[in-house]
């Protein structure tokens, strides 16, 4: 009887018999190609939420950077600037966010008909551009730089804890025109020119701003950057004001004593 049963069993197993299956049938072929997919497609799209999940997590560490919160207090000074330029009526006032050199203001050359901020090689403001220049020393003095660091401080301590200092700053920029001095002129060249025209608008705006001559620098840059096709205009004879975070590394030897800083 048992020679009968596993005769039949075998018998019944070359011929498929329910609950049994064949492992080279075409069927289990196709079923572990269809499985083989599955695993390819579940790896990839694993690949790809790991990616994703990697980018947002870079996003979230450039957020927390000193560029970043750079960027953002230039873009809160440049909102500060822009309404109180509005406020007081001076649509004449150039206002422009450049991110990297923080917020230019600058005037039209044509402001005053007939007249340039600069007379041709002299360093001398024209007097005639003092209710103007007033008009942005009111501006300066409303926002209250002094307490920059303060009004900001969120963003500079973001700042700082990286091992960094944040100073606000007054950049003023010369520019002239391109003609060439004369041999009997007071000035060497055009880039002597245009540092003597930043330093005569630093000391007229540190006088009437009140602000400590150490929050300004200045820079002169002759005919290199003219506002107009023909370098030789009258056009190109001005002054950039910049109003800058300035960010530099701290020194080892840096303390602070009582508030005051102290360099070793």
């Amino acid at each position: 009887m048992s020679l009968l049963l596993l005769s039949h069993l075998q018998k019944n197993k070359k011929n498929d018999l329910p609950g049994l299956v064949d492992t080279n049938s075409n069927e289990v072929q196709q079923v572990k190609r269809s499985r083989l997919w599955l695993l390819t497609y579940i790896s990839l799209f694993t690949s790809l939420l790991a990616f994703f999940i990697l980018m947002i997590t870079l996003v979230e560490l450039e957020g927390s950077t000193p560029k970043r919160n750079y960027q953002k207090l230039v873009g809160k000074i440049y909102k500060e600037v822009t309404y109180q330029s509005t406020l007081q009526g001076l649509d004449w006032l150039q206002v422009e966010n450049t991110l990297t050199k923080g917020v230019r203001l600058s005037i039209p050359p044509d402001l005053v008909s007939n007249a340039s901020l600069f007379s041709s090689a002299s360093a001398q403001i024209n007097p005639r551009y003092l209710p103007y220049l007033q008009s942005i020393v009111d501006v300066l003095t409303v926002l209250n730089f002094q307490d920059f660091n303060i009004r900001h401080a969120k963003l500079i301590n973001g700042i700082e804890s990286a091992g960094y200092k944040v100073d606000f700053m007054i950049r003023i920029e010369g520019h002239t025109d391109s003609l060439a001095m004369a041999p009997t002129a007071r000035f060497r060249d055009n880039v002597e020119l245009s540092t003597y025209r930043a330093y005569a608008m630093m000391e007229w705006m540190r006088i009437h701003t009140g602000i400590a001559r150490k929050h300004f620098s200045i820079s002169g840059y002759g005919s290199f950057h003219p506002l107009t096709t023909n370098p030789e205009q009258a056009e190109n004879r001005r002054i950039e004001i910049y109003l800058v975070p300035l960010i530099r590394a701290k020194t080892t030897n840096e303390i602070n004593i009582d508030g005051l800083e102290v360099v070793l």
